[in-house]
């Protein structure tokens, strides 16, 4: 007769299976939301997404999003904020040991190579940028993004400078402003038209005129 199979005893060294904790449930929560609401306005725009929707999208009640997010423009500068965030360390993670000035070319050449990767995040930012004209809750979230971002250019600006490969009279400001113009209208030219407007070029001779305009 044969002997039945019995299941092995649990270890007493096994490690018990870890719970998450409240905050990691909700920092899960928020990320999804987060996801289907870039979704939801990279399809059909800022005026198709509600709180609701964005809840259902992720996967939850319908009156989730409004325990994080108590409105629609709360949410939208949320998002505006998440997918910069997701840029910086998508940008990071490529390149982690560049930093300084050669930090900041290869932050622009991911800025070029980003939407055709993301195509649904990079549709969602310019949404957002452009709401931000008619929004307030998003305009001081854009206003807020993109002194930061100006910053970020500045800084690696400065680094080349010091380092002795740009001209020391660089405006920092002004030049910040410009390249952080370009990158982005280029994007959006993208967007519209990926049929006509080709990033990579576009990418090599931004980048060979930014430097070739500032080097020392």
């Amino acid at each position: 007769m044969a002997r039945a199979v019995r299941s092995a005893p649990e270890s007493r060294d096994e490690a018990p299976v870890s719970r998450r904790t409240q905050g990691e449930r909700r920092d899960e929560a928020e990320r999804r939301i987060l996801e289907a609401a870039a979704l939801i306005v990279a399809e059909n725009g800022l005026e198709a997404i509600t709180l609701a929707e964005a809840g259902a999208r992720a996967g939850y009640s319908r009156g989730l999003p409004s325990h994080y997010f108590k409105t629609k423009a709360d949410l939208l500068s949320a998002l505006g904020a998440y997918i910069i965030d997701s840029f910086i360390a998508d940008r990071r993670a490529a390149s982690p040991e560049l930093t300084g000035y050669d930090g900041l070319i290869a932050s622009f050449k991911y800025y070029f190579v980003m939407p055709a990767r993301t195509p649904v995040m990079a549709r969602a930012f310019h949404a957002v940028l452009a709401g931000a004209l008619t929004v307030p809750p998003i305009t001081a979230t854009v206003a807020k993004l993109n002194r930061e971002t100006r910053g970020e250019i500045a800084a690696g600006l400065k680094a080349g400078i010091a380092a002795g490969r740009l001209r020391p009279d660089i405006d920092l400001e002004t030049e910040s402003a410009l390249i952080l113009a370009g990158l982005r209208g280029s994007v959006a030219q993208w967007l519209v038209d990926p049929e006509g407007v080709d990033l990579e070029a576009i990418s090599a001779r931004f980048i060979a005129t930014v430097e070739g305009r500032l080097a020392k």
